[in-house]
């Protein structure tokens, strides 16, 4: 007889702080291009939230979401002749 496996053991529950860091790099990602003061702010936000929660990472959400937002507001204030086919 073949034992089944117990269902649900390999997976793990995620830690406090880890769901609001991989949003927080999502939207450090998503500032570079699309909305650099919104999705900025809340990478930084979330980025705050998770190292409150105790993510070791969360330090490095923000930094990569101050990071996205200074790039996007850059690549904003480059001339349209510049970016533009």
């Amino acid at each position: 007889m073949v034992s089944e496996p117990s269902r649900g053991s390999s997976l793990r529950k995620p830690q406090p702080g880890q769901g609001a860091a991989f949003g927080g790099a999502v939207c450090a990602a998503w500032a570079v291009f699309v909305a650099p003061l919104f999705f900025g702010v809340i990478g930084i936000g979330l980025g705050a939230y998770a190292w409150w929660r105790g993510e070791r990472r969360g330090r490095w959400v923000i930094a990569a979401a101050a990071a996205g937002l200074l790039f996007g507001l850059g690549l904003g204030l480059l001339p349209d002749w510049f970016v533009s086919n």
